[in-house]
């Protein structure tokens, strides 16, 4: 069952790797901000009534972190560019190394995160 909670705690990092045009469209965006949210609430909700004081009742904390997050840079990205970020993970385009960065950022700090909740 813990590994069921830290894969649907990975649920932004997971989308971000394979299609990561959902995170940009508004649509997706909200649905998942919705889900997020409700998992947000459940963890909260385990965690003060003492239920849930595991690691994978703690991972669910994580996606609306890294969805709000993703949110902060690649608003940035777009006020400094003037473009979206493209997905870098599956091509070698030399030409696409600042959105390598973006990206790179995010994988960065969405690992993080999931290790503070280890």
């Amino acid at each position: 069952m813990n590994v069921i909670f830290i894969i649907i705690g990975m649920n932004v990092s997971i989308l971000f790797l394979f299609d990561k045009s959902k995170l940009d469209d508004k649509e997706w965006f909200y649905k998942l901000l919705i889900f997020n949210g409700i998992l947000f609430l459940i963890a909260l909700t385990s965690v003060l009534i003492g239920v849930g004081t595991n690691t994978a009742i703690n991972s669910l904390f994580i996606p609306l972190i890294a969805q709000f997050l993703y949110y902060v840079l690649s608003k940035l990205f777009y006020v400094k560019y003037q473009r979206n970020s493209v997905d870098t993970f599956w091509t070698m385009d030399r030409s696409l190394f600042i959105d390598g960065w973006f990206n790179y950022i995010f994988w960065v700090v969405s690992i993080l995160l999931f290790l503070l909740v280890l």
